[in-house]
């Protein structure tokens, strides 16, 4: 059972990192949005503090060989088209940050709230965003 928890948590702590790392590139260089990015940035290391307190060897060995890809669509370039990627990737990261609240904790109960916390955090940076 913990084995099959840490592949879950690991899939999901990149799915969390690469859907931040999405929103605060584009935040910085298409919108404009700075501040906001850096509030990511901020976010996505908490993320990675928290999971390193987890067994990070065992985490690592868990690893699955295939890849999970993600789908976009033809982009124009257009605001638009941004905030839609934008509003994807958020809600990939606050589902994927859900997820890893669950299944944290059945291994680390009191690890829990930070990963609520740091998910209402996206919440509140994700409604500033795609205004």
């Amino acid at each position: 059972m913990q084995r099959e928890a840490l592949r879950i948590i690991d899939a999901n702590y990149n799915r969390a990192r690469e859907g931040i790392r999405v929103c605060e590139d584009i935040l910085r260089f298409a919108l404009n949005k700075t501040e906001l990015a850096l509030e990511l940035k901020k976010s996505r290391h908490r993320l990675s503090v928290l999971i390193e307190s987890l067994d990070r060897d065992t985490l690592l060995k868990s690893r699955d060989t295939l890849m999970d890809k993600a789908k976009f669509r033809y982009s124009s370039g257009r605001k638009s088209d941004y905030k839609n990627i934008l509003s994807f990737n958020f809600k990939r990261t606050t589902e994927a940050l859900r997820v890893l609240e669950e299944i944290v904790q059945m291994l680390k109960p009191d690890l829990k709230s930070s990963f609520m916390r740091l998910r209402f955090k996206i919440y509140k940076i994700e409604s500033e965003a795609v205004l």
